[in-house]
């Protein structure tokens, strides 16, 4: 939890009293505020914790624990901006405060003096109507004003008034911390992807609407190719001795059958001049033409 430290302010500015440039940080030593202008007396505190319960407890009020006090105002603020922005727990936004744990304050136009021996007194205000300080934000912060209810020392002059605040700025204001802010945000780089968190190709199932689902996921699979087979050389046993098997056909094929030849007809009828199993040419039947007909498919023997 980051929140407004007077401790830390007072030792990075050197000043009991807040003056006209004096930068606020945080209790991590980081800016938040900038005090840029003010036209009161420039009384102001940066010692007096936030009052609570048990502070009108001390000082004798009856019924303290009804009494209003700053620490209770900051609670029920924090826990309105919580609720209209969906925060819950720990994601909260001041999830660590509570009414006997806050931040102290920063008590404006607050006369708390102290003389020379270290003695500290509450004073009545030193302003006038219409004296204001103007803060400038340094990064995005929450803030939350609470118009003391102190009714018992003379701190607020025992005469308790609402406090009025403004908020400035935006897309006309000449401070340069809010023109920087408006520079555009930097895209970040992409994310190196790898292959074993790749999605699975959408190619293969015929989804090529979308060019970003067509380019995401794996290299497509090819289609796979049919084996193709060597023709079978016939052979006889005069040039090897034994007869080859011939080479087997793909799995796929499917069986045929055998077409018997008709009676007077060649062995080697319509395969040219393939030799016989003597080794010599087979001669044309007298008296009749050769018809040449296709050659004939290998077939599987079982």
């Amino acid at each position: 939890m980051e929140f407004l430290s007077m401790p830390h302010t007072r030792t990075s500015t050197k000043h009991m009293v807040p003056k006209v440039n004096d930068l606020f940080v945080s209790n991590l030593r980081e800016p938040m505020l900038t005090l840029v202008e003010d036209t009161s007396s420039g009384t102001h505190d940066t010692l007096m914790a936030a009052c609570d319960p048990a502070r009108y407890r001390q000082l004798g009020v009856d019924h303290w624990e009804e009494h209003g006090s700053c620490a209770e105002n900051l609670v029920l603020a924090l826990k309105e901006l919580n609720e209209r922005a969906g925060l819950k727990g720990a994601k909260g936004v001041g999830a660590d405060v509570t009414i006997n744990n806050v931040p102290a304050p920063l008590n404006l136009f607050m006369n708390v003096p102290w003389d020379d021996e270290g003695d500290i007194s509450f004073k009545a205000p030193k302003t006038k109507s219409g004296d204001f300080v103007r803060l400038r934000a340094e990064r995005d912060i929450v803030v939350v004003m609470s118009a003391c209810p102190q009714d018992v020392t003379d701190i607020n002059n025992k005469n308790i008034r609402d406090a009025h605040f403004l908020v400035e700025g935006g897309l006309g204001d000449d401070s340069p911390k809010q023109q920087s802010s408006q520079t555009p945000r930097r895209r970040p780089q992409p994310r190196k992807i790898n292959s074993g968190q790749r999605a699975p190709s959408t190619v293969a199932t015929g989804e090529m609407g979308d060019d970003d689902k067509s380019q995401v996921g794996s290299t497509p699979a090819k289609k796979p190719v049919a084996r193709k087979t060597a023709p079978a050389k016939r052979t006889t046993q005069g040039q090897t001795g034994a007869a080859k098997k011939p080479a087997p056909a793909a799995a796929s094929a499917p069986k045929k059958k055998t077409v018997p030849k008709p009676a007077g007809t060649p062995a080697n009828a319509g395969e040219g001049s393939a030799p016989n199993a003597n080794g010599s040419a087979a001669a044309p039947a007298e008296g009749k033409p050769v018809e040449k007909k296709k050659p004939r498919k290998l077939v599987r023997k079982e």
